[in-house]
């Protein structure tokens, strides 16, 4: 039995990895490490749960329910994910690592409850869906990004002069001044391009306009 929960703690570990390996090549808040102490983790919490308890429960006085220990972990992960969440430019980015960290929790209780049909099956099917859907989304939606430009205030009316030549929408724009230069603001601008339109040439056209200081495109 004992050889049984380390190898469940080590195929929960294995697992959590590949999904942190996608993470980390996509340089995301939680990488391989991380990923792989939550399923480690979730795994010996599930153990913990289902047979941490049998030698107490065996006793006639005591009446409990040891499977809280396994249901914590789901809400504890919410305090988890949400530290890889965060508000750029009032831009929400890490939805997708927080929810990824949630389902590598629960592939960690599904080895840990020896399940490992289960466990693969959902790691599978979550590479599946941060690699190749991603890549599908990409071609059929596009590419988001986030701009941000430093220029002077009278260049804005033509940096969106040029956006809408390209025939493309800001979903988001926020203008700042700049506390240290009057003559400089800051343009930050959540775009979506088709898959026919090139990062490369959306930064030509916001470089050729006057007055642009600088661009830095995510």
């Amino acid at each position: 039995m004992l050889t049984d929960f380390l190898i469940r703690i080590a195929v929960a570990g294995v697992l959590g990895g590949l999904i942190g390996i996608e993470r980390q090549l996509r340089a995301k808040e939680a990488g391989l490490r991380t990923h792989i102490l939550v399923g480690i983790g979730s795994a010996m919490f599930m153990i913990v749960s289902k047979y941490g308890f049998e030698d107490i429960l065996n006793q006639s006085h005591v009446s409990f329910d040891p499977s809280r220990v396994a249901a914590q972990v789901v809400s504890g992960m919410g305090f988890l994910g949400a530290g890889t969440i965060i508000i750029q430019k009032q831009i929400v980015k890490g939805l997708t690592t927080a929810a990824g960290l949630w389902v590598t929790a629960a592939i960690g209780l599904v080895i840990g409850s020896g399940l490992y049909e289960i466990g693969v099956y959902g790691t599978v099917l979550t590479l599946l869906v941060l690699e190749v859907f991603r890549q599908i989304s990409n071609r059929l939606i596009g590419h988001h990004h986030l701009i941000e430009v430093r220029l002077r205030p009278q260049s804005v009316p033509q940096v969106l002069i040029a956006l809408q030549k390209m025939r493309i929408r800001p979903g988001h724009i926020k203008v700042s001044q700049k506390d240290d230069d009057e003559d400089k603001c800051e343009l930050v601008m959540d775009v979506v391009l088709s898959p026919r339109q090139k990062i490369e040439a959306l930064y030509e056209a916001i470089m050729s306009v006057d007055g642009i200081k600088r661009v830095d495109v995510n």
